[in-house]
């Protein structure tokens, strides 16, 4: 009885393993694939629209959009 109490810990262990480390490689490929590609669009179309005169600040809130995308907190 303590055996497979013993193996039923180990194999919940080894899940919460696999389930913390695929919860970081989605959240990382979420971030490579879709964040950094609109951070880069937003910090464009920042740069593009401080160019204008009335337009700049639009241009730094895109920029600090972005900024923000890139690095969260």
């Amino acid at each position: 009885m303590l055996l497979l109490i013993t193996y039923l810990l180990i194999i919940s262990f080894l899940f919460m393993i696999g389930l913390q480390l695929t919860g970081a490689i989605i959240k990382a490929f979420i971030w490579l694939f879709v964040s950094l590609p609109l951070a880069a669009v937003f910090g464009l179309l920042g740069i593009l629209c401080c160019c204008t005169l009335i337009l700049i600040p639009l241009g730094l809130g895109l920029l600090k959009a972005s900024l923000r995308m890139l690095i969260p907190g």
